[in-house]
């Protein structure tokens, strides 16, 4: 009688083990409602700090600071002037820009040669209107440049011309199209900044920082990123079950043992 109850229990524990966990893969990336930051409506698949993790994407985290929903990224934070959830966009604008001081957009959106925001290697969260958007380059220079330089236009960056710039940094504009032999041995490329522009050559600073007021309209795009969640859920949920098959058979194994060298059942 024991032999057979014993054998029952193990396969009651192999059972078990091998029973899907769709409730961990549920848990994640899920609709959590709409909540607000002052006038902006954000939810799925953006969620607020103060939310729990299990709302959306950790990469569509957004801060609510003073009823100002802002994008903390890794080169600096935007505020977010809107989201579209029919048309998949947001609108952002550096918070430098959108300060009206002497700020300059060193913290602007790192963007790659492809003009996209990645993840991983070929996952793009973000995608922009390449027809409306071209970019422009913030240059840090340890001395004061003249306006032309090898054919390369400089235009000053500093909004405030009765504030010096110190520490021998020097601010300028340059266009995005400049070939890497357009840069100054002295000055080094601090951000690539989107711009509603094809060309900012022969432009004021003025103009730049009205076109810069304006922000930047990208798109968002889940369909690759949720096949990487998909593929790296299986994986983890196969392991776990894999995991504790490994587990019971060995429980058993150690059960059928203690029984024939004792006669008396562990289980």
């Amino acid at each position: 009688m024991v032999r057979p109850k014993l054998a029952l229990i193990c396969l009651l524990a192999l059972a078990l083990s091998l029973f899907p966990h769709a409730s961990t893969a549920r848990s994640i990336n899920k609709h959590c409602g709409v909540t607000s930051c002052g006038n902006l409506s954000v939810s799925y698949p953006f969620r607020l700090k103060s939310q729990p993790q299990g709302c959306g994407f950790m990469w569509f985290e957004l801060v609510c600071n003073n009823n100002r929903t802002i994008f903390p990224m890794e080169d600096g934070d935007f505020y977010v002037q809107n989201i579209s959830y029919v048309n998949k966009t947001i609108h952002l604008l550096d918070v430098n820009v959108a300060n009206h001081n002497c700020s300059i957009p060193l913290s602007s959106l790192p963007l790659p040669p492809e003009f996209n925001i990645t993840i991983q290697n070929d996952v793009a969260l973000y995608r922009y209107n390449y027809s409306e958007y071209s970019k422009l380059y913030m240059v840090n220079c340890s001395m004061k440049m003249n306006k032309s330089w090898h054919g390369v236009n400089y235009i000053n960056a500093s909004r405030c011309s009765s504030s010096p710039q110190t520490n021998n940094n020097f601010y300028y504009f340059m266009d995005g199209g400049t070939p890497p032999s357009g840069l100054h041995p002295a000055c080094t490329v601090e951000a690539r900044v989107p711009i509603s522009l094809h060309n900012i050559n022969g432009l004021s600073t003025f103009d730049i920082y009205k076109k810069l007021m304006m922000g930047t309209r990208i798109k968002w795009d889940l369909r690759l990123i949720n096949i990487v969640i998909l593929d790296w859920s299986s994986v983890v949920n196969t392991l776990l079950s894999f995991l504790r098959l490994l587990a019971f058979v060995a429980i058993c194994i150690l059960a059928y043992v203690f029984l024939f060298l004792t006669g008396e059942p562990i289980i």
